[in-house]
């Protein structure tokens, strides 16, 4: 199955410059059984990437059409039957060759659409059927692509349409320079799909089964929540002020537990059409375009999602508190404190003791011998006493007790630092690994092109470094 949608995909994409990534979101939200949200400028190739997707599926049909205020149900759904209404008084329309028997619908600039219209897509959306007269129909439909080059409006009853679009995706025009010399001076390359790469019913059927075996363990299901209680608690905070230095959320999207079941059926669909039995951290990465609801939201959504696989992936592999124990021993940095321009100070419990910075300098890591003055201060000597004293890389070790200098930074660092380095290489092989099943995940780009999942990477380290955690 992996090895027959890469072939199609390849297909698919032939001769689409930079549409690669939303060829493949389409593909899956079909292969779902949901419906994709296309934002963007008219010239972008959104119509194309509709009706490339009809090729996928074998012996298909396709409907297209641009919606106005002046659109009627007649034209989206078929004319009714003047002889049936006159001979047997009844209401059907005749819906061969309209959405009724399509099975990918493109509805361009869906928002202009008038309420009758966006009632009877509402079911069609939700259950795949559609009310003709006394008889419903099972639609063939396997998607509608919608597009425009504006959101919804707020205020005027389309929340509930919006909602039912699962998938959304900002289509941008072409930005590579030889993409675009390639795209105005090349002949394009037609697509053409052949026969086998083709979905037939029976491929949906066993896709649908398939899918709904596939494991969502315990660690994905915690990233999960994590997003949604996210979400759920900068809502409840929306009439609090905010701290933008602290959050992106501004303006935290709603998303319904319904619309949560239906992203972890896309998971679970992505996971199978990869030859996988269960979701991993990559799928999730498909987040990105499910949980926004307005395009100021999409930046915030992205380092949200980001956050949260890179911090599941730490939680559940990077066993840190482990490598902090039995690792009391640090040394401050900077230089050694010389608050009398003669003497060093070394703290001895909580109390701050005195040696002579000629005494301190005369150290070496053999044993020299020391008594204490009536003033606090380490007095050193050859002969022996009951106080052995030998120079350590950061202070004195009096009687095989360390004792560092007190010095003009209250960083510590000595074995923390190396522990902060042993789970900084550890974060980096767990990059590596959601590198490797980013670049092979068939619905995915490139990992490069994920700026913000590297970018929450850099961030944890910085971390690390900073809390000297």
């Amino acid at each position: 199955m992996k090895d027959k949608i890469e072939k199609l995909l390849n297909a698919l994409s032939k001769g689409a410059f930079e549409r690669e990534e939303i060829i493949s979101l389409a593909l899956l939200s079909a292969l779902s059984g949901e419906s994709i949200f296309l934002l963007g400028l008219p010239g972008v190739g959104k119509s194309m990437i509709a009706r490339r997707l009809k090729m996928a599926f074998k012996n298909s049909q396709s409907f297209e059409y641009l919606m106005s205020r002046f659109s009627t149900p007649d034209e989206i759904f078929g004319p009714v039957s003047i002889s049936k209404l006159k001979d047997k008084d009844t209401y059907e329309r005749v819906v061969d060759g309209y959405l009724p028997t399509a099975d990918v619908v493109f509805l361009d600039e869906i928002w202009k659409a008038g309420p009758a219209i966006q009632n009877s897509l509402l079911t069609v959306l939700n259950e795949k059927v559609f009310r003709n007269g006394k008889q419903e129909i099972a639609l063939p439909l396997k998607t509608v692509i919608s597009a425009s080059n504006e959101l919804p409006a707020e205020g005027e009853g389309l929340e509930a349409l919006w909602d039912r679009f699962l998938i959304r995706y900002v289509v941008k025009p072409i930005e590579d320079k030889s993409n675009f010399i390639s795209l105005i001076s090349d002949q394009l390359e037609t697509c053409e799909i052949a026969e086998n790469l083709k979905f037939t019913k029976k491929d949906l059927q066993e896709i649908q089964k398939g899918s709904n075996h596939i494991k969502l363990t315990w660690e994905i299901s915690e990233l999960m929540f994590a997003i949604r209680k996210t979400l759920t608690d900068e809502r409840n905070n929306m009439n609090e002020s905010v701290d933008v230095t602290q959050s992106d959320i501004v303006d935290p999207p709603y998303v319904s537990d319904r619309r949560w079941r239906k992203i972890v059926s896309v998971l679970r669909t992505c996971a199978y059409l990869n030859g996988r039995d269960k979701v991993n951290a990559s799928d999730c990465v498909l987040l990105i375009h499910m949980l926004w609801d307005n395009d100021e939201q999409i930046y915030s959504v992205k380092k949200l999602v980001a956050q949260a696989i890179t911090q599941n992936m730490k939680h559940f592999h990077v066993d840190v508190m482990s490598k902090i124990e039995g690792q009391k021993f640090t040394k401050p940095v900077g230089e050694p404190i010389l608050p009398d321009g003669k003497h060093y100070i070394f703290i001895v419990g909580d109390e701050d003791v005195k040696i002579s910075k000629s005494d301190y300098e005369s150290l070496s890591e053999k044993n020299r011998y020391g008594v204490m003055s009536d003033d606090g201060i380490l007095l050193l000597c050859d002969d022996p006493t009951g106080l052995s004293v030998r120079k350590s890389e950061d202070g004195l070790i009096i009687n095989s007790y360390k004792y560092p200098l007190k010095r003009d930074s209250n960083l510590r660092t000595g074995s923390v630092k190396g522990m902060i380095d042993t789970v900084k290489t550890e974060v980096d092989a767990l990059e590596s690994e959601l590198k490797e099943q980013v670049n092979d995940n068939l619905f995915l780009g490139s990992y490069e092109q994920y700026h913000f999942l590297r970018k929450a990477f850099v961030d944890m380290k910085n971390n690390f470094s900073k809390k000297g955690y």
